[in-house]
């Protein structure tokens, strides 16, 4: 092998490991710059004779969309599965008197809310089952600059007992809200206590807005259907 094919191989090699020292080092940045990349708000809609399913999806990361999307889907499948609407007869038409307006109706609507390096998406859904009355629940998600979920008790570690404070703030704003709703001063028997204990799965809707802590409590945790859904604002100083 003479002098110049040697100097050829030697410079391709040193090529190639430049290559794979320039990937092997950006690499890493580049992946992590799409997860935080924001993604386009959207919209999933499916739409029959005898349904009506509409899930809005807002611009957010890509790893905030994943997380999002694989939620709503499930929800989508559940309530799909719920409705039976691969088996409807013909009786089931009829007597249910499905069409024209009368659909099983899912549509969940979101609204976002910034606080700092975080963001949280509020969902608001509503759904028909053509049963008694439609139903209303929340779904909520936080999530961190680089699009990892937030837990409540992360954000107001600082503060052991946080759990019971927050219960009996919740508690009493709730109580005060009913009173002025209903103008009734006597709660006993009206509130349901197991829905404002200490309890983790009762706050499980939450996100921040600025320097506030919001709790969304549904229809039927805390009171009767009736009384409706509560909204609980509480600043962060309060609790930290």
């Amino acid at each position: 092998m003479n002098l110049q094919t040697i100097a050829g191989v030697v410079a391709l090699l040193l090529v190639v490991a430049g290559g794979w020292w320039l990937w092997s080092n950006r690499a890493p940045q580049e992946a992590g710059t799409q997860q935080t990349q924001p993604v386009a708000a959207s919209q999933y809609k499916d739409e029959g004779a005898y349904h009506d399913i509409e899930v809005d999806y807002p611009e957010a990361s890509a790893k905030a969309r994943v997380v999002m999307e694989q939620h709503m889907g499930s929800l989508v499948a559940e309530f799909k599965a719920n409705a039976q609407l691969d088996a409807l007869t013909p009786e089931d038409i009829e007597i249910q008197g499905l069409g024209g307006d009368r659909k099983y109706t899912l549509k969940a609507e979101v609204k976002a809310f910034v606080s700092g390096e975080t963001r949280s998406y509020l969902y608001a859904v509503y759904e028909d089952m053509l049963g008694a009355h439609p139903n209303g629940y929340y779904k909520t998600f936080v999530f961190d600059a680089e699009g990892s979920e937030v837990e409540l008790g992360t954000v107001l570690a600082s503060n052991p007992n946080w759990l019971e404070e927050l219960s009996l703030l919740v508690s009493n704003d709730v109580s005060a809200q009913y009173r002025a709703r209903t103008g009734v001063d006597d709660l006993t028997g009206l509130l349901y206590p197991e829905g404002l204990s200490a309890r983790m799965e009762n706050f499980q809707n939450w996100y921040l807005d600025q320097a506030t802590l919001v709790i969304m409590i549904p229809p039927y945790q805390v009171a009767a259907y009736a009384v409706g859904s509560f909204e609980v604002r509480i600043p962060l100083s309060d609790l930290k």
